[in-house]
């Protein structure tokens, strides 16, 4: 009975990690030093000619870059790692290898901190194309993502009918009731290589168990009352055409994004989840072409440079919602908050497009020493930073991926 992989292709739906009493406690989530984790990935990746080339805390900002000025001490970047670089495993931008790495990084946080909230963690994507949509991984299986904005929000956000919700509760009370007393009776009187199955069988009754009296408890607590998101307005003076502004920025889909940055900035105010991970590709039909037209065309990398500088609106965005937004700890949402943005592929004019040699990381918040900051890190892997991150919410790991070691973030 492998009950996990009927789970895993809800996307969000999880509540609890796996039983602490089948394994050695974690470290407690509240003594880390940070609490949240957000995941997003492009994948057709960034374009990097057009990032700055020299390193140092007092580097200077490609003009693309300008939405993200406001924000330079909350974000360090990072540049000319590699990892992937090729079209078909773009989604693996936060699992590494699935042979050696099972899990992507969001959901090992979501292991260790999910059961602190209502909802275990998010994954979510948004792109014109619907091959390749899969970022998160758990037990080396696709999680299948939210593709829409409004199952979104109803999966964070809608109330439901607590009388009906009770007596669907009961009624799985009932049947996993009557499937554990089955299961130990069972125990008894089996050989031993269906005793050791049924040992499976009963962890993972077990497991449902925990799960369902978390969603009971949850039932209980209030919701908060949060409307769906207007459209939002970006800011963006490299952008400032109305032609450019038109393309990049009143996109249908990079709307869609911003009403779902939004959600989630909003679900880590309310303490709905504290993790999530958002996959997207392309703005429009042009985009993926634009890429490989890179090697031969100027059009083709100027639209480049404009197509990064509109996610750069909507990480600006974002990063000034954490930075504003206090929390209990009398600290921000931006202090308790990692937010890491890269891509499993990168884009230029010498090597052309997907591929994996000199890939940027934008990782913002948990007051990390580096922030303000250029790191050039040539050649190393960005699996060393999710190694990193990974010990910055107390879990202890020795190898990620194909990572080498824990850095200095």
């Amino acid at each position: 009975m492998k009950r996990r992989q009927v789970l895993k292709s809800a996307g969000c739906t999880l509540f609890l990690p796996a039983l602490e009493s089948f394994g050695k406690e974690s470290p407690s989530p509240d003594d880390a030093d940070v609490k949240r984790l957000f995941c997003i990935s492009m994948g057709y990746g960034f374009f990097t000619d057009v990032l700055p080339q020299t390193g140092g805390s007092d580097y200077a900002f490609s003009d693309h870059m300008e939405p993200l000025g406001k924000h330079r001490e909350h974000f360090t970047l990072y540049s000319k790692m590699k990892f992937g670089g090729n079209h078909h495993n773009d989604h693996r931008c936060f699992v590494g290898n699935t042979t050696t790495n099972p899990d992507s990084l969001d959901q090992i946080v979501a292991d260790h901190v999910g059961h602190l909230t209502r909802v275990r963690n998010v994954v979510t994507f948004i792109g014109h194309a619907h091959h390749h949509i899969v970022a998160s991984w758990r037990d080396r299986l696709p999680v299948m993502p939210i593709q829409s904005t409004r199952l979104l929000f109803e999966t964070l956000f809608a109330k439901t009918d607590k009388q009906t919700q009770e007596r669907l509760l009961a009624h799985k009370r009932s049947v996993l009731d009557g499937s554990l007393d089955e299961a130990k009776s069972l125990l008894q009187r089996v050989s031993g290589r269906d005793r050791q199955r049924l040992e499976e069988y009963f962890a993972a009754l077990r497991e449902s168990e925990q799960e369902l009296n978390k969603s009971i408890e949850w039932l209980s607590k209030p919701r908060h009352d949060v409307e769906f998101p207007v459209t939002p307005t970006f800011e963006n003076g490299f952008l400032a055409n109305e032609i450019d502004k038109k393309r990049f920025l009143d996109n249908p889909r990079q709307i869609q994004r911003g009403i779902a940055f939004d959600m989630i900035y909003k679900a880590f105010k309310f303490d709905v989840t504290r993790v999530v991970n958002f996959y997207m590709v392309g703005l429009d039909n042009d985009h993926h072409l634009t890429t490989h037209d890179v090697p031969s065309s100027e059009d083709a990398r100027i639209s480049l440079t404009k197509y990064d500088s509109s996610f750069f609106s909507l990480l600006s965005d974002f990063y000034g919602k954490l930075a504003s937004t206090k929390v209990d700890s009398g600290k921000t949402l931006m202090d308790e908050t990692v937010t890491v943005a890269t891509g499993n592929n990168s884009i230029s004019q010498t090597m052309g497009p997907h591929n994996g040699n000199e890939i940027p990381v934008f990782l913002a918040g948990g007051q990390f020493s580096n922030h303000g900051g250029h790191v050039i890190r040539k050649g190393e892997t960005t699996c060393d930073i999710y190694l990193s991150i990974l010990q910055k919410f107390g879990i202890e790991r020795d190898q990620f991926g194909n990572s080498r070691k824990i850095i200095q973030l």
